[in-house]
């Protein structure tokens, strides 16, 4: 089961600060590393990021999510889409909220073995329904995980196959 953690802050500068962590964060080795951020719109620079929080309503709270897949049952290849699993899990909520919400997320997939998903989400909401946010990203992992092995036994029995014919 992938495991969400959640946390809030209600300060802008300190969502501005968990952007800068999530964009920044060392590598292996303490290495810079700069990730690409993204929301429910597709690609975002930090400056945008920044404007969202700058713009979210009066008493919203910024909502710091980690949205992290198993690696024995569900990223057992790190070859999972994160970010697909990211879209998944935030219109769950928004379903859930029953409005549409502010948000951006990073892959981190270069300072640990285990990769995940660092997000904050603006709602003017005191609490997130954490298990339904965990059930979510737990079936979108599974279903990669299901897909990408069915294409890779399919794969495989086609170049046993051309094998089995070259060597007729």
């Amino acid at each position: 089961m992938a495991i969400v953690k959640v946390n809030y802050t209600r300060k802008e500068g300190s969502a501005k600060a968990t952007i800068r962590y999530m964009q920044h964060r060392a590598g292996k080795d303490k290495a810079k590393v700069t990730r690409t951020l993204f929301g429910s719109d597709g690609l975002m620079g930090r400056w945008e990021a920044y404007r969202m929080i700058d713009s979210a309503e009066k008493g919203s709270t910024f909502f710091r999510i980690i949205i992290n897949p198993d690696v024995k049952t569900e990223d057992t290849k790190r070859d999972l889409t994160l970010r697909e699993v990211t879209q998944r899990t935030i219109h769950a909520l928004e379903e859930q909220l029953q409005k549409t919400v502010s948000w951006v997320g990073v892959v981190h997939a270069d300072h640990t073995p285990q990769r995940h998903v660092h997000a904050i989400v603006i709602v003017k909401e005191r609490l997130l329904p954490v298990q339904v946010l965990r059930h979510v990203a737990t079936d979108a992992c599974l279903e990669q995980r299901h897909e990408r092995d069915l294409a890779r036994e399919k794969t495989e029995r086609e170049q046993e196959g051309a094998e089995w014919e070259r060597e007729r």
